[in-house]
């Protein structure tokens, strides 16, 4: 089962033997928050094991540019002696990748991988790769500009340090010689895929077949006692973590739970190694900004990505109905996906409309808001300092589900730092909790056409595959 890349959606995304798509690079500058009480070489926040964690909990460091949130990464050890690596942990993907020292495309501020260093390492199953990234580290400027890595399939010790400690023997993981600019410029090492399958492919392309492997984060799950299949993101505050094993059941209410907890398609989860689940509306208000007729039901299909800081949409044509109901003064920036128009404008928007949601497959199914202040990105361009771009991209090629060719989309964290998100790659579930600090509350809906006429910008363009 060969991956390839038709979607920029991911900050890591498939192996790929094809040439690259248009994807998204983050921008410079970009700005580190540390909060504090961080402990020195750590991400956000003090670890510690608390009660009423029922994992291990990883502090979480967020990089952002101007107010845009772009990713959250912690650390992570590899090799003996252990070496510490901050990575980004990304459900948008099943790999983890670091760089090598012999990477001379990556920057000095790096930390890089010796093998020569590392009395357990080993090179194989040696496979070579070429990967394709979406977003390469969470940016929100689509472009032409190939991103990606070139990669080696190695083995060695992965683990976590934050008390108790987490270790995965005999890890196969990705050694990489090669970043591209935007993989390069954010500040994170590599990248840690939470993929929710045990196990994903390395593709030989040499021979046209795969070989097998256990992702880094079933490999913790099954080699240390007391840790569940589940684990929960907090994306919000000034604490943020990634709780593995478990959840931690101080930041949300666990009654509330399993009423906005949503079943997986596990078969297009199981293909795309990611989590992916039923759309079955997208709301405004009171009413429906996109449906098929007059009521909310969508039969599109929506990835849910902790390394994307966008909203993908399926395709040009839904991001220009999108925007005519907003606002006739939001239109493309580029031609690459991009939309936006006037900061007071986009502002207005972020801080004032309530845009929902429904995600779900089957009979459950769960209303989820987009983060107020999220919709807008800041300025798209300091060239043009009045124009800010929105939370909305379209992708160069139309995306669709490969099975039954629905329109797909990707929900960031946009949507997903809004909740105390749990991911349970067992049950095939993701649910929403309600945060204690009573953010992340449901919208209504609002009342509009999948269709529907408005001073439109143009015509979807493209056909493309999504998620294989």
């Amino acid at each position: 089962m060969k991956r390839l890349l038709c979607l920029a959606a991911s900050a890591a995304s498939h192996v790929t033997a094809g040439s690259a798509s248009s994807s998204i690079h983050r921008r410079e500058p970009y700005e580190v928050f540390k909060f504090l009480g961080r402990i020195p070489g750590l991400g956000g926040n003090e670890a510690q094991q608390q009660i009423g964690s029922s994992g291990v909990n990883i502090p979480l460091e967020v990089w952002r540019k101007g107010g845009t949130d772009l990713q959250w990464a912690g650390e992570i050890t590899v090799g003996t002696p252990p070496r510490s690596f901050k990575v980004i942990f990304d459900t948008g993907s099943p790999y983890l990748l670091l760089p090598q020292n012999n990477c001379t495309t990556c920057s000095a501020q790096k930390s890089l991988f010796n093998p020569s260093l590392s009395s357990t390492f080993s090179p194989t199953p040696g496979l070579s790769l070429q990967l394709f990234f979406g977003t390469a580290g969470g940016g929100t400027v689509p472009t032409n500009i190939f991103q990606g890595a070139n990669c080696t399939a190695v083995t060695d010790t992965v683990s976590v340090s934050s008390p108790p400690p987490i270790t995965g023997t005999s890890q196969q993981f990705l050694l990489c010689d090669y970043y591209s600019s935007g993989l390069a410029a954010q500040p994170a090492d590599g990248i840690f895929g939470l993929a929710p399958t045990p196990t994903g492919l390395w593709p030989d392309l040499a021979t046209n077949t795969t070989l097998e492997f256990e992702t880094a984060y079933w490999n913790w799950i099954t080699k240390n006692d007391g840790l569940g299949p589940e684990f929960g993101f907090y994306l919000g505050g000034d604490r943020p973590q990634l709780t593995i094993g478990g959840t931690d059941t101080n930041l949300y209410y666990t009654s509330k739970l399993r009423s906005r907890t949503i079943s997986l398609d596990v078969q297009l989860s199981t293909m795309r190694s990611g989590w992916v689940a039923g759309l079955r509306s997208v709301g405004l208000g009171n009413g429906f900004l996109l449906s098929n007729t007059s009521s909310p039901v969508l039969d599109d299909v929506a990835l849910l990505d902790t390394g994307s800081a966008i909203i993908l949409t399926p395709d040009f044509a839904t991001a220009a109905e999108v925007y005519n109901i907003l606002s006739p003064q939001i239109g493309p920036l580029d031609d690459l996906g991009s939309w936006g128009g006037p900061c007071e404008v986009v502002d207005n928007i972020a801080t004032t409309q309530e845009i929902s949601f429904t995600v779900g497959t089957g009979e459950r199914a769960v209303e989820v808001g987009l983060v107020k202040g999220a919709f807008n990105l800041g300025v798209f361009d300091e060239r043009r300092p009045g124009i800010c771009q929105a939370v909305f991209v379209s992708p160069v090629e139309t995306a669709r589900e490969p099975i039954k060719g629905r329109l797909a989309w990707v929900l960031g964290t946009p949507v997903l730092k809004g909740y105390y998100t749990v991911w349970d790659g067992k049950a095939m579930e993701v649910g929403f909790g309600e945060l204690r600090s009573g953010t992340g509350k449901g919208r209504k809906y609002a009342k509009g056409k999948r269709h529907g006429k408005g001073k439109g910008w143009g015509k979807g363009r493209g056909r493309g595959v999504w998620g294989l």
